[in-house]
């Protein structure tokens, strides 16, 4: 509890416990909140320290999680996790065992489950609620770019000129896209147009360089301006919520009648249509079997790109070793779902060369491919 006075009541206070505000105002409400926050003041036993993230998985989707972090103890007992509860086990299956907590979605049911963890140490307990939200593959959709153009998505570009495919700035992956060369009073705009038969959420990524306050990337959903960004603004994620029905939405950057600053232009990049279908996009193949391809360009100066199928979900590492068997760099592909992916191999640091690179995971190594580094 915190707060200041001029001298006869206070002007400010703030009553707050385990990083939880309960009043942050002036005196008027300070008995209650007071009040509020011993009620929930724990004592002993076990609290909730880093609360387990809502999740969005498709069908067929299996991964897993560390929830030994979720709850602690007053008296630093261990804390032993387990399922409380489970909404819908149709939508989603979850157990939990040694702290790891294992979450499958069906293969038929979609929909939202509310998931329950209890933290038991001892006599004492506590419980932690997260959802996880299951679609249809059909109805779930991700534009990465890596396609290099624009041929997965139906994009129409408008403006004064079109957005264009980025190779040397992007959220991850090897591609983004990038607003086109406009100048002053002018405007650069992309857009889609995308059927949400039961609602959903729209998930992207973007980043600015520009005249901080005056020259913004806008995004709107059917003509409804939602956000703006401008300035040196690095890499954000954002959600919207999208009604059912037809939805269209536009990123557009629109430059003021003076001035320019910084790379002028704004970058988008990994958007996910939950809930969103795209009727002129056929099935996405799932590879039969998991291969690691040669990288390109190789040879090769300063980086190049290393693509790979995989066909299980799991959490993916390429390795890359010098002639002499010596690991000199380690890259998280991250946890990735089955189909193709590309991460970027930047050379920076080593000297020219032949080196050799592998795909790990779930405790698998592929056979290794050869690269020549140029310098």
């Amino acid at each position: 509890m915190g707060g200041f006075s001029n001298g006869y009541v206070p002007m400010f206070i703030v009553v707050g416990f385990q990083n939880k505000v309960y009043w942050n105002s002036n005196y008027s409400n300070f008995d209650s909140a007071l009040q509020q926050a011993i009620n929930e003041m724990v004592a002993e036993g076990v609290y909730v320290d880093n609360p387990f993230s809502d999740q969005v998985m498709i069908f067929s989707d299996s991964f897993n999680f560390d929830v030994s972090e979720v709850f602690k103890d007053l008296e630093a007992n261990p804390v032993t996790v387990s399922i409380g509860a489970n909404s819908n086990p149709d939508v989603i299956s979850a157990s939990v065992e040694n702290n790891i907590l294992y979450l499958t979605a069906g293969n038929t049911t979609g929909g939202t489950a509310t998931i329950t963890l209890l933290g038991t140490a001892g006599e004492f307990s506590k419980t932690d609620d997260f959802t996880v939200t299951v679609y249809d593959p059909v109805n779930f959709t991700v534009e990465d770019f890596e396609t290099g153009d624009y041929s997965y998505v139906p994009w129409a570009f408008g403006g004064n000129a079109s957005w264009y495919i980025d190779t040397s700035v992007y959220y991850d992956g090897v591609f983004s896209s990038r607003s086109g060369t406009i100048t002053h009073s002018q405007k650069s705009q992309m857009s889609a147009s995308v059927d949400y038969p039961d609602g959903g959420k729209i998930k992207f990524f973007c980043k600015t360089s520009s005249e901080g306050g005056y020259d913004h990337l806008k995004f709107f959903i059917n003509g409804s301006e939602k956000k703006r960004w401008s300035g040196n603004l690095d890499w954000r994620e954002v959600e919207f919520d999208v009604a059912p029905g037809s939805n269209q939405f536009l990123w557009s950057y629109e430059k003021d009648a003076t001035t320019t600053a910084n790379s002028d232009c704004a970058w988008v990049d990994r958007i996910v249509f939950q809930g969103g279908t795209l009727s002129s996009i056929e099935d996405v193949s799932v590879p039969e079997e998991t291969v690691l391809h040669q990288n390109y360009p190789n040879p090769f100066n300063p980086s190049t790109t290393i693509s790979f199928d995989v066909t299980e979900n799991a959490e993916y590492f390429i390795k890359v070793f010098s002639i002499k068997g010596q690991l000199v760099e380690t890259i998280n592909a991250g946890l990735l779902r089955s189909g193709r992916h590309f991460v970027n191999f930047n050379s920076e640091g080593l000297s020219g060369g032949i080196y050799y690179y592998h795909l790990e995971y779930s405790g698998i190594k592929t056979a290794p491919r050869r690269m020549l580094l140029l310098k």
